[in-house]
C-alpha cells in the first residue's frame, strides 16, 4: 500500500466552506480511479487542512496524476486556494486495518451510499464518526 498526505495552503476562514466543499466534491470525481484506496480531509486543531490518500500502490498513485479528471480537480483547487499542496508520500511497511472501515479491512467502498450524496453537493458534512474516508 501506498499513502501520501498532500498539506493544504492556509485556508481563509471565508473560503472553508467552499473549501471542504470542493473536496467532497473532488472525492465524487476521483472514486473511480484504479488504485484509489481512501481519500480524507483532516482538519489540525491549529486550522490547518491535510489530505491523505491511500493508493493500491506508488504506480497507481503516479496514474492518477497523469488522468485528465485529476487535472479537472487540481484546476478547480486553484479557484479556491492561492498555492499549492505540499506533498509526502510514503510506502506502507506495517498495518492494521480494523474491519468495519471504510478503507480497512476487505470491504473498500461498496455500498457506501453517502459518497453519492457528497459528490452530489446534498450537504457537506464530512463523516468523522464511521471513519469514512469520501465524506457523507
Amino acid at each position: 500500500m501506498f499513502v501520501a498526505t498532500a498539506r493544504f495552503p492556509e485556508v481563509p476562514t471565508e473560503r472553508e466552506e467552499e473549501f471542504v466543499a470542493w473536496f467532497a466534491w473532488s472525492n465524487g470525481q476521483l472514486r473511480e480511479i484504479d488504485g484509489l484506496q481512501c481519500r480524507r480531509l483532516l482538519r489540525a486543531a491549529d486550522g490547518t487542512y491535510t489530505a491523505l490518500v491511500e493508493h493500491k500502490s506508488a504506480e497507481t498513485f503516479a496514474a492518477m496524476h497523469a488522468t485528465e479528471v485529476a487535472s479537472l480537480v487540481h484546476s478547480r483547487l486553484g479557484e479556491v486556494l492561492h498555492g499549492e499542496p505540499l506533498a509526502t508520500k510514503y510506502e506502507v511497511v506495517a498495518d492494521l486495518a480494523k474491519s468495519g472501515s471504510c478503507c480497512g479491512g476487505g470491504g473498500g467502498h461498496g455500498g457506501h451510499g453517502g459518497h453519492d450524496r457528497a459528490a452530489a453537493g446534498a450537504g457537506v458534512q464530512p463523516q468523522v464518526a464511521s471513519g469514512c474516508c469520501q465524506g457523507a
